[in-house]
């Protein structure tokens, strides 16, 4: 993570007709996604669904992995749009407090979403660099509460840390996806990590 790097937004260029038909597609494809039946669909028939042709889907891009990314872009973006104006100070009286305290609100946040999280991650493994730039670029904005406190707190190498704790926070929520865990429960799994990183 390089935070002096982040852009202002997440957005692809596209014309915008097929800005306004990407709305009604990323709708579908999270549905589907949510319905179990996304793995199942062809190209051909998303396609179909939404009135399109392949060739009309190929020309820009829009793969079945590239099409989930995107369904994640919009998610991600209703998150930071929830999670970004936190002010950790006044979550805890220490570091660790502060950073428990808010990634307790994103797991529960994510917790909302974990039929759709856990869905999409065989796709995650096979997104373009362009794709993966986006995800990590939002990955960015949620931890900046995170980095914005651990500067406050004058630790040093943030951005190691801020990445991290990023890998701790997916680490964590795998424990609700495997073991039906509660937000307090995907804390919990990587406290003791976590005050490593806070701490030092």
């Amino acid at each position: 993570m390089n935070f002096q790097k982040i852009k202002e937004s997440d957005e692809v260029e596209l014309p915008l007709l097929l800005k306004s038909r990407l709305v009604s597609l990323v709708d579908y494809i999270q549905q589907k996604i949510n319905d179990g039946k996304f793995d199942a669909l062809s190209l051909a028939e998303i396609a179909k669904d939404n009135r399109m042709t392949i060739p009309q889907l190929m020309e820009f891009g829009f793969t079945k992995a590239n099409l989930v990314c995107h369904a994640v872009v919009v998610k991600n973006d209703a998150m930071i749009k929830k999670m970004i104006g936190m002010d950790l100070s006044a979550m805890g009286k220490t570091l660790t407090e502060q950073v428990k305290a808010y990634l307790l609100q994103m797991f529960q946040y994510d917790l909302d979403q974990l039929v759709f999280r856990t869905a999409i991650q065989p796709y995650a493994w096979v997104w373009s660099v362009v794709d993966e730039e986006r995800v990590t670029n939002q990955a960015m904005k949620l931890m900046t509460p995170i980095y914005i406190a651990l500067h406050t707190h004058e630790l040093d190498r943030i951005d190691a840390r801020c990445q991290s704790i990023w890998a701790l926070y997916m680490r964590g929520l795998r424990t609700a996806a495997l073991s039906k865990g509660t937000a307090d429960d995907c804390l919990a799994a990587i406290a003791t990590s976590l005050e490593l990183i806070t701490e030092s």
